[in-house]
């Protein structure tokens, strides 16, 4: 997932540590656009015949049709033929890693054509129709692991890959669970705490995952009406939810309302959310607590 991992426990039994880390690398070798034996990089480059995938990806697929209905389509895993043609092709932390696409693979597409059978594992995909991962795959391995984790003994856990974060059952304090939220122009930086009883945090940023091509500064956020980088105004989203995978779609699908309509798309939406624009102007849909040196509490999502 080229992203640095996590995990908290709390009264946990031995070993747990070892189980989550073993099941978040199963889900990188199932998931990975970059990985040529991944389900999703078999699923891409099958030209609509059907492939006997892991469970894991039936849930992956099942919740990028669900991710891609909640937004309006603003969640859009069928964007990759343009992230790949902009530059991004090949992991961030090994560069032997490449994704490869048919020649005729194309952006969009009806995501409800997917064929997802449970019975024999199987998922077929339109011919042209790709799925990237990213976007979402971080929120729900969080929201698996953390599952998982409480399923083998822990009072509660927090999974957390490359920032984006999920935290269930008992915290380590008796007032929530605290997250720190980094200043997308200063990393080093805090820019506020995020105070929950659980439920899942992702942010959404075209600060990161930046590089140039052709002269021109790129990122990894895709608009899909247009097929190119998004030209918003925010400079990054973080968004509360009640999981992992609904948190990472609703800080895409944000950061791509832009900031005159942020607070409203997420209030329709049921979530909390910070956003910070490209010139430093802050929305918020949280209370600020004065009895704290700036965090921003919020309330139980889970």
């Amino acid at each position: 997932m080229a992203s640095a991992g996590q995990i908290l426990l709390v009264d946990a039994p031995a070993g747990l540590t070892k189980l989550a880390l073993d099941q978040l690398t199963h889900l990188e070798q199932t998931w990975s656009r970059f990985l040529p034996t991944s389900d999703i990089s078999r699923l891409n480059a099958a030209g609509g015949a059907a492939i006997a995938v892991h469970v894991d990806t039936l849930l992956l697929v099942t919740t990028m049709v669900k991710a891609w209905h909640l937004t309006g389509g603003r969640y859009d895993p069928t964007t990759l033929p343009a992230l790949v043609a902009s530059g991004y092709n090949a992991s961030i932390d090994d560069r032997t890693r490449v994704t490869v696409l048919s020649r005729g693979a194309e952006i969009g597409g009806d995501l409800g054509q997917i064929q997802i059978d449970p019975a024999s594992s199987t998922i077929t995909l339109p011919p042209s129709l790709t799925l990237d991962p990213g976007g979402i795959g971080k929120g729900l391995a969080g929201d698996i692991t953390a599952r998982l984790l409480l399923d083998h003994g822990a009072k509660g856990a927090l999974v957390s890959i490359g920032g984006d974060l999920v935290a269930v059952g008992q915290a380590p304090d008796p007032h929530g669970w605290f997250v720190t939220v980094e200043d997308p122009w200063t990393p080093e930086a805090d820019l506020c705490t995020l105070q929950i009883n659980g439920g899942g945090v992702a942010t959404s940023s075209t600060r990161t995952r930046r590089w140039a091509q052709d002269g021109l500064a790129r990122h990894h956020v895709i608009d899909p009406e247009t097929g190119r980088q998004s030209d918003t105004d925010l400079a990054a989203v973080t968004v509360i939810a009640a999981t992992g995978w609904q948190a990472e779609a609703l800080a895409t699908a944000t950061l791509l309302v832009g900031g005159e309509r942020a607070l409203d798309y997420l209030t329709a939406h049921d979530a909390q959310a910070l956003a910070i624009t490209a010139d430093g102007e802050i929305f918020s849909t949280l209370d600020a607590d004065p009895e704290h040196d700036g965090p921003v509490p919020a309330p139980a999502t889970a």
